[in-house]
């Protein structure tokens, strides 16, 4: 199962390079090539200013359920949602539980940021999207969508916020729920040739 793949990445990757002396090296070399004087950097905030609002989350993930209702796939917007609130919460639960211990890296720091927060509500917001969407016109929004994700994890390593295990994390982790969400979705779809309302009339 896809979902599974994802959260064993998810665990290779904390393993790898937060519980590592290669790993945590790694992310530190790239962690300080952000530079806080240059115009990248004042971009780079003003970009995650904007990707991290709470209102403009909760307006892209509304426009996502209207899509799906639109598009008759209120099922795949609703799970969606609800894979794009569960990657929120574990985000923030595992930058609150996974240890990041001190292996004598220099300039590297004992608290835990993995995954990113901002990165996991783009790449969630993306599957939420790609969920609802006809498979005909969803890898013309995928496409765009993926380079919008890699703007933001971009961004929170050029503003010094994140580092580079942070952002794979945050991908994986909403990768994981999305693909869970797709297969909640397809197990519970309707027979062909009936509706969502006749399938659960007939118990399905």
């Amino acid at each position: 199962m896809l979902a599974a793949a994802c959260v064993i990445g998810l665990a290779a990757s904390c393993a790898l390079f937060v519980w590592t002396p290669s790993g945590q090296l790694l992310d530190q070399q790239l962690l300080d090539r952000a530079d806080r004087g240059s115009p990248a950097y004042a971009q780079a905030v003003e970009l995650l200013a904007i990707t991290g609002d709470p209102l403009v989350l909760a307006g892209l993930l509304t426009a996502a359920l209207v899509v799906g209702a639109l598009c008759g796939r209120w099922r795949a917007g609703l799970a969606g949602a609800i894979a794009f609130a569960a990657s929120i919460v574990a985000s923030r639960l595992l930058k609150l539980v996974l240890p990041r211990p001190d292996l004598d890296i220099a300039g590297s720091t004992t608290h835990n940021s993995f995954p990113s927060g901002h990165v996991t509500a783009a790449a969630a917001l993306l599957i939420a999207f790609l969920l609802v969407l006809p498979p005909r016109v969803r890898w013309w929004f995928a496409v765009p969508g993926a380079a919008g994700v890699a703007a933001v994890g971009a961004a929170t390593m050029t503003a010094g916020w994140h580092r580079l295990s942070d952002v794979v994390g945050a991908v994986l982790l909403a990768a994981a729920f999305g693909c869970a969400a797709a297969w909640a979705t397809e197990r519970h779809a309707p027979a062909p040739g009936r509706t969502a309302d006749h399938a659960f009339t007939a118990g399905k």
